[in-house]
């Protein structure tokens, strides 16, 4: 575990919940909250942010990581990618999206050199065995994010789950 990583878990953009699509007030907030958590981590100490580099959470992350790298912050984003090519299925925009954030990468760690049906979990547990804390969008939905969040906790992360935020009544019901 190392004191200067920090590393991200949280959905993909359909697993969001419903409020919290592209666009809305909630969704704006939430990546506001983000660059936050991402400030404090920097704040304590933390150099490195690790990035599962997945559609939704993982690459709104490192976006925000790259535009603070930009803008003078003492971060770098550090990307691991469960095998070369995880891409390549994606929509276009999230295409364009994974290779603008992994050509800033300062590491690149694939986990794998080709898909392999356990190749998402040993990503995540990269993800958490390299870091000391984990930013995290976790809701208490089944899946990827539940496991690797779990793992962070048994490993003894400090966790910052933005989900825990409560949501103002005009978040929730006006988009």
């Amino acid at each position: 575990m190392q004191s200067s990583v920090c590393c991200f878990s949280g959905y993909r953009p359909e697993k969001m919940p419903s409020y919290m699509r592209e666009g809305s007030t909630a969704f704006a907030n939430m990546l506001s909250r983000l660059r936050e958590a991402i400030q404090a981590a920097s704040d304590s100490g933390c150099r490195h942010f690790l990035s599962g580099m997945s559609r939704g959470f993982d690459l709104w992350a490192a976006e925000i990581v790259l535009d603070m790298q930009a803008k003078g912050y003492p971060v770098d984003l550090w990307a691991a990618i469960a095998y070369p090519g995880m891409q390549q299925y994606w929509e276009p925009l999230w295409q364009q999206r994974y290779d603008a954030a992994l050509s800033h990468a300062a590491r690149i760690f694939p986990v794998s050199d080709r898909y392999q049906q356990a190749c998402y979990i040993t990503r995540d547990r990269f993800l958490v065995d390299q870091s000391s804390r984990c930013i995290c969008f976790f809701d208490g939905t089944p899946g990827g994010t539940a496991y690797t969040v779990a793992y962070a906790r048994r490993s003894g992360l400090l966790i910052h789950n933005l989900a825990d935020m409560q949501l103002t009544f005009e978040e929730c019901f006006f988009q």
